[in-house]
């Protein structure tokens, strides 16, 4: 093996976690439940309904702004948390993107009222 393919290779072993360690604690180690709903990067469900809770408490978001934040499928999750006993109320607005192309019918979803006993 040449030494351009035994770098590539190291590569690969430290992007699948067998590489070494950096020296810095992972963030999970730090403060695990805080760093994992901050975490852009997790697809984890209860992480997205995390941010989904945040966010929607901050003000009302449309689709495009909840997967901006790392939410892949937001009408799921919505229904994730009106299964929960969240209020959710939908609107249908029209959006336009980061490339100006105009999206019609885009959910926009409000926090209406939270189940008895969540703060």
């Amino acid at each position: 093996m040449n030494s351009l393919n035994k770098a590539k290779e190291a590569g690969k072993e430290k992007r699948q976690g067998r590489g070494g360690s950096t020296g810095v604690p992972s963030e999970s180690k730090l403060n695990p439940d805080r760093n994992a709903i901050l975490s852009s990067k997790s697809t984890a469900t209860e992480v997205q309904i995390e941010k989904l809770i945040a966010s929607l408490k901050r003000r009302p978001h449309h689709t495009h702004e909840l997967r901006m934040c790392g939410i892949s499928h937001p009408a799921g999750r919505v229904h994730d948390l009106v299964k929960r006993g969240y209020t959710i109320a939908t609107a249908r607005v029209t959006t336009v993107d980061s490339d100006s192309f105009e999206h019609v019918g885009v959910a926009l979803y409000t926090l209406v009222g939270e189940p008895e006993g969540v703060a």
